[in-house]
């Protein structure tokens, strides 16, 4: 028989995974050193992935690309990005060396931020947290852009091939579709 508290403990959980998220956004708010959130995603994915353009930019942060460019030309502006050779039309985009240096003090600043949270968790509570991340973090992956978008802020230095679960969850999906489309 279901337990009768069963909509105070699904309740409850929903509160905590909320006050969870608003702690971890804070954490990182934090560390974003007065850079809104779009422009440090831009800087860790050019840190990663330059050159990129802006339209591609822009969906990998979730900006339309009037928006992008905007945050772009203010990044820019900051000396943090220069513009690289893209051979046509489209403007392509890589740091600057000021821009690498922003980037790696940015992720190095998460990551501080992340290990300060985590400092509440014993070693065997932290590997369970990280089998558990893996697990909510690959669910809701639909394709590879939303996996894009997912890990616009990721070290992907570190968490690349079968170490990304969304990464990992995204090529299934697409040899899944190659197979289906066979």
């Amino acid at each position: 028989m279901p337990s009768p508290d069963l909509p105070r403990t699904r309740a409850l959980r929903a509160n905590k995974l909320g006050a969870l998220w608003a702690v971890v956004g804070r954490a990182m708010s934090d560390a974003m050193q007065a850079h809104s959130e779009s422009s440090v995603a831009i800087l860790l994915w050019l840190y990663h992935w330059a050159p990129v353009g802006v339209v591609e930019l822009g969906r990998v942060v979730g900006l339309s690309q009037p928006a992008c460019s905007r945050a772009v030309d203010k990044l820019m502006a900051e000396g943090l990005l220069l513009k690289a050779p893209s051979g046509g039309r489209e403007v392509w985009l890589e740091l600057s060396p000021e821009g690498r240096a922003r980037a790696e003090e940015l992720q190095a600043a998460r990551l501080r931020a992340c290990d300060r949270l985590l400092a509440a968790l014993s070693p065997q509570e932290r590997s369970t947290m990280a089998d558990l991340l893996d697990k909510l973090l690959a669910a809701p992956v639909a394709d590879r852009a939303y996996a894009r978008h997912v890990c616009r802020f990721c070290d992907h230095g570190v968490c690349d091939g079968p170490a990304c679960p969304v990464g990992c969850r995204a090529t299934e999906l697409e040899a899944r579709q190659r197979s289906d489309g066979a």
